[in-house]
């Protein structure tokens, strides 16, 4: 059971790397990514708005990966956000077996597209590497609870003794319990047993079921996050640079205050001391 559930916690933890590095590549990209005007091609904009989809596609990739569901036919989300892509069906959609691994590589096509053809700062281009490297461990790291389950000897071995115990038992009760010791035992065969199948249930994170994680719902969150990243233009979140100076929040004005500077603004020390 512990080892199955830490099975199911290693998941959700690389799962959660996945949503934070998903939010760091498309900040980084939508804000410190050069914007230009390309001779050819879309406008800078809307080719970084491709690659952050990208980056749901990869989410929706390794979830149908993790399922087992790799059919290019059968992956109609998927598709849904490769429309951008017209010919990774005719290179990779029908006989690949990776698709995260794919789309890494269409992002990685990106980022050198970038690095040659705009001003990218070095630091900024480094920092998308890592990122993406991480992204790639992430798919290794879940390939692996997904192939590698608990040892089928430990299970058995589990079983037997879970078994011995409950048939052992009564035996050990009977002297001070009497014919409740049925009952007891019952009770703890229930408890053991049961354990024992959501230990089974739980083993492959990755499923469909009720007590696995809930892939779709995580994937719908790291698109409700890129959606906000892009959501206004990267000039816009520049804007307050420019705008007339607000007082500035002063700690040390605080000092000497007491109780007072907790108190809202028009409210007298009397009201204060009514609040203590």
């Amino acid at each position: 059971m512990s080892s199955a559930y830490a099975r199911w916690w290693e998941g959700r933890i690389e799962w959660d790397k996945i949503s934070a590095l998903s939010r760091n590549i498309a900040r980084t990209i939508w804000l410190h990514v050069p914007e230009e005007k390309p001779a050819s091609g879309p406008p800078d904009t809307e080719a970084k708005q491709h690659a952050i989809t990208l980056l749901h596609a990869f989410a929706v990739a390794l979830k149908h990966h993790l399922r087992g569901q790799r059919d290019w036919d059968s992956l109609g989300e998927l598709k849904g956000l490769l429309t951008h892509l017209p010919h990774y069906h005719m290179a990779s959609g029908a006989d690949c077996t990776n698709h995260p691994i794919q789309i890494t590589l269409h992002l990685a096509a990106y980022l050198e597209h970038v690095r040659t053809t705009r001003t990218l700062d070095t630091q900024v281009f480094t920092h998308l590497l890592l990122y993406m490297d991480s992204l790639t461990a992430c798919i290794s790291a879940c390939e692996r609870l997904l192939r590698t389950p608990i040892p089928l000897g430990y299970n058995i071995a589990i079983s037997r003794i879970v078994w011995i115990f409950v048939l052992v038992l009564p035996s050990q009760l009977y002297d001070t319990l009497g014919w409740m010791s049925v009952g007891v035992t019952m009770l703890t065969a229930y408890v053991l047993f049961a354990l024992s199948e959501v230990g089974l249930e739980i083993e492959n994170p990755w499923g469909e079921g009720p007590n696995n994680l809930d892939l779709d719902r995580y994937c719908l969150l790291i698109a409700f996050d890129l959606a906000d990243i892009t959501m206004q233009p990267r000039r816009e979140y520049e804007r307050w640079i420019h705008e007339p100076r607000h007082p500035v929040y002063d700690p040390s004005a605080l000092i000497g205050m007491g109780r007072a500077a907790f108190a809202p603004l028009g409210d007298s020390t009397e009201t204060v001391d009514s609040l203590v």
